[in-house]
């Protein structure tokens, strides 16, 4: 089910990154952002989280210092990134540095030149959390767990298996 269309849009944007991250409980978070995250910051001080923070237009040498976390967020960042740095960075993220993210990206504060497409995110694996418009600006958030980004198919067991007797026997 995609939980973006389990909740209804008439929370804000802060609310429905803080139940994402109450969801996931993180004992740290890495933001990647230019500028402070409040709800983060706050949430990491009400739960005792270590909350590591990289403000830099171009955040992947700061990147090298840091050992995995429970969750980063990426905010106010990929907005200023060409679509293949931002690509990047998810990547480096999701790959090397943890196993739960989430995108708040705001489309119309990227110039065109550089505005991911509509499906950029959906492409890395991530899933809709929420559209968000306010006063002519609009924000969209995506999240990526390892644990649930590739749901069960119910046609892959056994009985659709050309050799049933060899389900689970081999790895290819």
């Amino acid at each position: 089910m995609n939980t973006a269309m389990a909740h209804p849009m008439t929370e804000s944007p802060q609310e429905r990154l803080a139940a994402i991250i109450d969801s996931h409980q993180p004992r740290s978070i890495l933001a990647v952002s230019l500028n402070p995250i409040p709800v983060v910051s706050q949430w990491c001080k009400d739960h005792d989280c270590e909350l590591i923070e990289i403000q830099s237009p171009t955040p992947f040498d700061a990147l090298e210092d840091i050992e995995r976390v429970d969750m980063a967020i990426v905010a106010d960042q990929l907005e200023y990134m060409t679509h293949r740095d931002g690509e990047s960075l998810m990547g480096l993220l999701r790959n090397l540095h943890t196993d739960s993210l989430v995108a708040v990206y705001q489309p119309t504060l990227a110039p065109q030149a550089l505005r991911w497409p509509s499906n950029g995110f959906l492409a890395l694996g991530c899933r809709e959390q929420g559209h968000f418009s306010q006063d002519g600006r609009s924000l969209d958030m995506y999240s990526y767990d390892l644990d649930n980004y590739n749901f069960e198919r119910s046609w892959n067991n056994a009985r659709f298996w050309a050799n049933p007797e060899n389900w689970g026997k081999y790895w290819w």
